[in-house]
C-alpha cells in the first residue's frame, strides 16, 4: 500500500474529461448530471457540469407543429433487434478511473455518463428482415448501400493512404470564353472545359459544403464571361495540390486528386468494406449514417434507455464483476446501487490507535458527514480519514460524504430525508404525550358526559 502522505481524495472526482481520458479513449465523458442528483449529490463548490451532446443531436422535442412535421418525416422503422452496450475503449477508461481512487460510484450515474456521450455508446444491431448492412472497417460508418460506404471511404480516408502537398505550376494557357464561379462562396472554379474542372468542383464541395449533394451544389454554380474575371482566375491558378502514396519514398509517382481517388477505389477500398451479420456501431456513427431508419432506430432505443437505463446498467454490472469490483446498495436492499474497487471491511477499534478509532467513531455516529465536519482544518485528522477510506474501513461517496461500513451504508439525499423525518417524529412524540397529560385531570382519567350518564344508568339498574 502507498504511504499515508500520498493518499489524497478529491471530492470533485466525477470530472471524466481530463487529458488522459481524451488521449486514451478518444471520448469525452461528461460530469455527473445535477438534475439526476436533485442538487443534493453535488460536491462542495457546485463544480459538477452537464453535457448532453447526444440529446442535442437526437432531440425531437418542440411545438405541436414541429413534432407533427417530424412524425410526418419519419421513415419506415428498421426491422431489427438492437442492444445498447458501453463502448470498450470508453469502458476501459472508466474502469481505470474507478481503480485509481477509493470512492464508491453510483452505477446509474455511470450508465448516464455513457448515455450522454454518443461516441461511447455501442449499438449491436441485428436485422430481422432481408436488409444487410455494409460497414467501413476503419471508422464504423454503415449504410445499406455499398456505394454510400465506398464514397465515404474515399472522402474520409484518402489521407490515411496518400500524402499531399501544394506545388507551383504554370498559369493555364489558351483562350477561355467563360469561367465558373461558386454562387455560395464566390470561389472561381475555372472554365468548364478544362480537364480538372470536375475534380475542382468536387474538392470545393467536399471542403466547403460537405453535407450538400453534388447535384444541389452544381445548381449554385454560375458562369461569368467578362474578361477581368477570367484573367483573375488565370492569375490565381498558379498552384495545385498533388498526391503521393504513403511509404512510396522520393520516387513515388505524382498524382492528381482524381488519380488518387481512382487508385484508392480500385485497390484499397475493397479491403475496407465489411458486411457484418451483427452491426456494431457507436451511436454517433448511427446518427451520421445516411440510412434514416437506422438513425430513428438508434434514437428510439437511446431515448427509452435514458428513461430507464436497465440494459446499460446490466452490461456495466457484468463488466465490473469481471474486474472483481465490489457492489453494495445504500440505505436498504432497495436503495441505489454502488460500485467500488475497494474491498470493504468493518473497523476493529480495539486494535487501532486512538486517533483512528476516534475518527471511525465519529463517522459511525454521524453517517453522511462531509469531510469538513469530520476533519475540519486538522491535517492529521484528514490523513487518518484518508487512511480509513483507502483500507476499506470507511465508505467515501462521490458526492463528498462519508459513512461507516455496514450492510447498507448510509447515503443522502434519501438517508438525509429519512433522518430528518425520524428526528421530527422524535420531537413530536414528547409534545403529544405532554398535551394528552395536560388535558386529563390529575388522579383519575378524564370521562366524557356520555360516559358519566351511562355509569348513572348502570348504577340505577343495579339498585
Amino acid at each position: 500500500m502507498e504511504k499515508e502522505e500520498s493518499i489524497k481524495l478529491d471530492p470533485g472526482l466525477f470530472d471524466f474529461t481530463p487529458d488522459w481520458a481524451k488521449k486514451d479513449a478518444g471520448v469525452s465523458v461528461p460530469r455527473v448530471r445535477p438534475e439526476r442528483e436533485s442538487g443534493a449529490g453535488q460536491a462542495p463548490g457546485g463544480h459538477f457540469a452537464s453535457k448532453k451532446p447526444f440529446a442535442k443531436k437526437f432531440d425531437r422535442r418542440g411545438g405541436d407543429g414541429e413534432r407533427h412535421q417530424r412524425f410526418q418525416d419519419r421513415p419506415k422503422p428498421l426491422d431489427a433487434e438492437i442492444r445498447i452496450l458501453p463502448d470498450s475503449k470508453a469502458l476501459g477508461t472508466i474502469m481505470r478511473k474507478i481503480q485509481q481512487d477509493f470512492h464508491a460510484y453510483k452505477l446509474k450515474d455511470i450508465a448516464y455518463f455513457f448515455l450522454d456521450n454518443p461516441s461511447s455508446i455501442l449499438l449491436k444491431i441485428t436485422p430481422r428482415g432481408e436488409e444487410k448492412f455494409v460497414q467501413c472497417k476503419v471508422c464504423g460508418f454503415a449504410a445499406l448501400d455499398e456505394s454510400a460506404v465506398v464514397e465515404h471511404a474515399v472522402q474520409a480516408h484518402l489521407g490515411d493512404y496518400y500524402d499531399s502537398k501544394v506545388v507551383d505550376c504554370e498559369p493555364p494557357k489558351g483562350n477561355f470564353n467563360c469561367v465558373a464561379r461558386c454562387g455560395l462562396s464566390g470561389v472561381l472554379l475555372g472554365p468548364p472545359n478544362i480537364h480538372e474542372f470536375n475534380a475542382v468542383v468536387r474538392e470545393t464541395m467536399r471542403t466547403k459544403f460537405p453535407s450538400m449533394g453534388e447535384a444541389e451544389y452544381r445548381s449554385h454554380i454560375e458562369m461569368v464571361r467578362d474578361a477581368e474575371t477570367i484573367e483573375e482566375w488565370r492569375k490565381g491558378a498558379v498552384k495545385k495540390t498533388v498526391f503521393f502514396a504513403k511509404g512510396g519514398g522520393e520516387g513515388a509517382a505524382e498524382l492528381s486528386r482524381e488519380q488518387a481517388d481512382g487508385e484508392l477505389r480500385r485497390i484499397i477500398v475493397p479491403t475496407l468494406i465489411d458486411r457484418p451479420r451483427h452491426l456494431m456501431i457507436t451511436a454517433d456513427k448511427a446518427a451520421a449514417s445516411p440510412v434514416r431508419p437506422l438513425q430513428w432506430l438508434a434514437r428510439d432505443a437511446i431515448e427509452a434507455e435514458r428513461r430507464a437505463p436497465y440494459n446499460m446498467c446490466f452490461a456495466l454490472r457484468g463488466a465490473f464483476h469481471h474486474r472483481k469490483f465490489n457492489f453494495f446498495r445504500a440505505n436498504d436492499q432497495r436503495g441505489p446501487e454502488f460500485v467500488s474497487a475497494v474491498e470493504y471491511r468493518e473497523f476493529d477499534a480495539a486494535h487501532a490507535i486512538a486517533e483512528l478509532a476516534e475518527v471511525a467513531k465519529f463517522v459511525a455516529e454521524n453517517p453522511c458527514s462531509p469531510r469538513v465536519d469530520i476533519a475540519g482544518d486538522d491535517a492529521e485528522r484528514a490523513k487518518q480519514l484518508d487512511w480509513l477510506v483507502s483500507t476499506g474501513h470507511v465508505v467515501a461517496f462521490t458526492n463528498g460524504v462519508y459513512s461507516p461500513v455496514e450492510k447498507f451504508p448510509k447515503y443522502g439525499p434519501q438517508w438525509q430525508k429519512r433522518r430528518t423525518k425520524n428526528a421530527k417524529r422524535e420531537e413530536e412524540a414528547p409534545q403529544a404525550e405532554g398535551a394528552a397529560e395536560a388535558e386529563a385531570p390529575s388522579g383519575s382519567p378524564a370521562e366524557t358526559p356520555a360516559a358519566e350518564e351511562k355509569k348513572d344508568e348502570t348504577a340505577a339498574q343495579l339498585a
